[in-house]
């Protein structure tokens, strides 16, 4: 059925990590039904209190991380644009943000977070006239310094 004796410690401990795995599933199923009757039950007494907004639209605010200072984005972003021999895309320059600040470049969480960070900060020069846009033959936006 499986691979044989040599192997059998690995499939063994395999075996047990998937079922802890699937045992955590469980709970945070259970954890997510039990949090989805108390909104609910939320819902339901605010009603009973009188409330008529929507509750849709309440939802949860996330924890943003705060990876720069006042400014400190936009500073880094416009002498990034000033060293660069030829059009910058977001994503290169959130990948070179990453690789600075020592984090993990693989983590996609972070690196989505950070390319919208700086694109956010670049339409924002854009705006104010400090850089300028134009699409590759892609279709990637790419940026540099306006003046």
């Amino acid at each position: 059925m499986g691979m044989g004796k040599p192997y059998q410690n690995t499939i063994s401990g395999l075996l047990k990590k998937r079922s802890e795995l699937m045992g955590d599933a469980q709970r945070l199923r259970e954890q997510l039904a039990h949090v989805g009757n108390d909104i609910e039950a939320l819902d339901r007494t605010l009603m009973s209190l009188g409330y008529q907004g929507n509750l849709k639209s309440v939802q949860p605010r996330g924890n943003r991380v705060v990876f720069f200072a006042r400014d400190e984005l936009r500073r880094f972003l416009l002498d990034e644009l000033r060293k660069a021999t030829g059009p910058i895309s977001s994503r290169d320059l959130a990948e070179k943000i990453i690789g600075l600040e020592g984090k993990d470049a693989h983590d996609r969480r972070l690196r989505n977070d950070m390319v919208k960070r700086v694109g956010k900060s670049l339409k924002l020069l854009r705006q104010q006239g400090v850089a300028v846009s134009q699409r590759s033959e892609h279709g990637h936006i790419l940026w540099k310094l306006g003046r």
